[in-house]
């Protein structure tokens, strides 16, 4: 089926686009090859910026789901790809990374069609992608063993082999950049493959696919199963998986881990987040209020790490909220492939209901919601960036991850009080401290329970550090020499002398 654009739509799209969107392949590809899904689901490919469905697919069915393991499997028990020597693993990942730059801006306007951010943003995902799946070519020829200091009798060695079949269930807000942090480590390291990317944003993995096999990584070794819950649910129980990596809300998390319990399945989640910005009096305040809008408004507020909860010393608090507010009526709402869009919708009509019920609550409880940059008037998921003050510690929108352009600010009398309502959230994935007090910095990031924190500066990441949650937002890390431990398993091996 072809793709189905707004005339405005496909008037912003290079023809390199436009020619692979006649026909996206959105089915099962599995062994090297699209196969027709086995499966009465049909699934609608929306533009959360119009409202329109652009195509339909079916869901991969739990058969195919069988299916692509077993291809990864025999993929992976033949050694086409965990026996080749490890440069020419490290040669062909980074063909792909070449590949994937110089359709760069191809594969850019797909994902902001297809996720609704803007498209300057949209650039630096596929950016980030290309820096992840080159660092982790290099890791190929990089893991190394050890000789253990047995009793002289024996000859003892320790060397990382691969797991075996990797899948990989991954969201909506970063399809490709998240996908790349779970994919290129699994191939640098020698496994095989099977990914299932959200159903609501499938066309940058199908492209990526194809460069797979352009950049001559062998049929079987990168598998994609698209679909929605059921495809996923499968995916995770199914027997032939070594290791499961997932990112996303943490109640489908706790599924995967159910799920993978029954077969002893290794796992890593990369779940939700509700992270908090720490403002402290001392603070550089228009650092930090540069800080705090790249934080939240990213990606209209999709961001599992969106620096969600303000929390501002409270002599602070009138003069960084009005600024905050004058400072966000600057902002562009649209289309994400508009050029003057900054702000873009969300990503589907519930997620928009949602977020839109959470605020309207927060009102009627007493809250103060504050906009300042107007939805367009026109069809699509959008909602204006919302500032909420007056809010309670532990109320829902200030608890709950809403995953929207949803701001709430909180003041705090003092460092320890600071630190204890930043630790009140069920959830630890990021943070962030602004102050000039270096002791003030250290004292307080060794005190927030996060997997990250990041200070006087917000949203680093980088293919070299480590990324990953603690308590509801999940466990593992991704990014970094973490994943050796990730996606190898070490092996002792004992000769007798």
């Amino acid at each position: 089926m072809t793709v189905q654009l707004a005339p405005e739509v496909r008037g912003l799209l290079l023809p390199g686009t436009l020619d692979w969107l006649d026909e996206p392949p959105l089915s099962p590809y599995i062994g090297g090859t699209w196969r027709t899904p086995r499966s009465d689901t049909v699934i609608d490919v929306v533009d959360p910026g119009t409202g329109q469905t652009l195509t339909t697919y079916a869901a991969s069915s739990a058969e195919d789901v069988a299916d692509a393991v077993a291809a990864a499997r025999t993929a992976f028990d033949d050694g086409r790809w965990s026996e080749l020597d490890p440069e020419a693993r490290e040669e062909r990942l980074r063909h792909l990374a070449d590949l994937l730059e110089a359709d760069a801006g191809t594969i850019a306007q797909v994902e902001a069609l297809d996720t609704g951010k803007p498209l300057a943003e949209a650039r630096l995902d596929i950016a980030e992608a290309v820096a992840v799946l080159r660092y982790y070519a290099g890791w190929a020829t990089k893991a190394e063993g050890s000789v253990i200091p047995a009793p002289r009798c024996f000859l003892a060695t320790a060397t990382r082999e691969p797991i075996g079949v990797c899948a990989a269930i991954t969201p909506w807000n970063y399809p490709l950049p998240i996908l790349m942090y779970k994919l290129a480590p699994a191939l640098a390291f020698g496994n095989t493959f099977v990914a299932k990317p959200s159903e609501q944003t499938v066309l940058s993995t199908a492209y990526l696919t194809e460069l797979c096999a352009a950049a001559g990584i062998p049929d079987g070794v990168v598998n994609v199963v698209p679909g929605a819950g059921a495809t996923g649910a499968a995916l995770a129980a199914s027997p032939g998986i070594d290791k499961i990596a997932f990112t996303g809300s943490t109640r489908t998390g706790q599924a995967v881990m159910r799920a993978a319990a029954g077969t002893l399945t290794r796992v890593s989640l990369e779940l939700g987040g509700k992270s908090p910005q720490l403002v402290f009096a001392d603070a550089d305040i228009p650092a930090a209020v540069d800080g705090v809008m790249a934080g939240i408004w990213t990606n209209t507020g999709q961001v599992c790490v969106a620096g969600s909860r303000l929390l501002v010393d409270r002599r602070l608090h009138d003069e960084f909220v009005t600024e905050l507010l004058d400072r966000t009526r600057d902002l562009v709402i649209g289309h994400g492939l508009d050029p003057a869009t900054t702000l873009g919708p969300l990503i589907s009509r519930d997620q928009r209901d949602r977020v839109t019920a959470l605020v309207e609550r927060a009102a009627a409880d007493g809250a103060d919601v504050r906009t300042t940059a107007p939805a367009p008037g026109r069809d699509g998921y959008f909602v204006p960036p919302t500032v909420v003050t007056r809010v309670r510690p532990g109320q829902s929108i200030e608890r709950e991850e809403v995953f929207g352009p949803v701001l709430t600010v909180l003041p705090f009398d003092d460092e320890d009080d600071a630190v204890r309502l930043a630790n009140s959230s069920p959830y630890g994935l990021a943070s962030a401290v602004w102050s000039t007090d270096a002791s003030r910095v250290h004292r307080v990031s060794r005190r927030l329970r996060a997997g990250t924190v990041w200070v006087n500066t917000y949203g680093v990441f980088h293919p070299t550090l480590p990324f990953g949650g603690v308590k509801a937002s999940g466990f593992g890390r991704e990014l970094g020499s973490a994943a050796v431990e990730h996606y190898t398993e070490l092996k002792t091996t004992v000769i007798g002398l």
